[in-house]
């Protein structure tokens, strides 16, 4: 049986999360956007959060080896970019509904292949906010602070509302030439 996602739980420290935290705080956040046709556009109602995107060796190397392991793991996929990430906070009433990472009407030669997010909260420090695939069994262990999930783009998910408090993440989508 083909495996839809990797996940290694609590992987990072809690050091290295407040460190990964540090870092992105220092860039600016904006209201996070969705893709909208070839465009991107914040629409309320599909998701509310705020994000800032972080270019830094430290987290791009993090996140290669990560993506490395669970292609050769699982996937199999020609992969060969990783652009800047995504650093999110959801605070009280944000949330990501149900949504694809690929934006299957963009014009460039090249697609989202694989997806990851890294867990950078405690779970004590919010409530909700809760990582979720459509169709498939979610990972059980993710809410764990460090923990690494790697899944196809293509994968429908989302992220609930959060009730108390805030969660913080890391994503990225690592592309590759077009699906066929």
């Amino acid at each position: 049986m083909r495996q839809c996602w990797q996940l290694w739980e609590g992987a990072l420290p809690k050091e290295k999360c407040e460190e990964l935290i540090a870092i992105c705080k220092s860039r600016e956040l904006v209201d996070a956007t969705i893709f909208a046709g070839k465009e991107y556009e914040t629409v309320k109602d599909v998701r509310e959060t705020q994000v800032a995107f972080v270019n830094d060796m430290q987290i791009k190397g993090i996140m290669t080896h990560y993506f490395n392991e669970a292609n050769r793991n699982a996937f199999g996929i020609e992969i060969d970019y990783l652009p800047d990430s995504q650093y999110g906070e959801y605070n009280k009433g944000s949330f990501y509904n149900w949504h694809h990472d690929i934006n299957w009407q963009s014009d460039t030669p090249y697609d989202r292949k694989l997806s990851i997010v890294i867990q950078l909260s405690d779970p004590d420090d919010y409530d909700g906010g809760e990582f979720e695939f459509k169709n498939i069994v979610k990972p059980e262990n993710f809410y764990k602070q460090g923990s690494v999930l790697v899944f196809p783009s293509y994968l429908v998910h989302r992220v609930t509302e959060i009730t108390r408090g805030q969660r913080k993440s890391l994503v990225n989508w690592i592309e590759g030439p077009r699906w066929r």
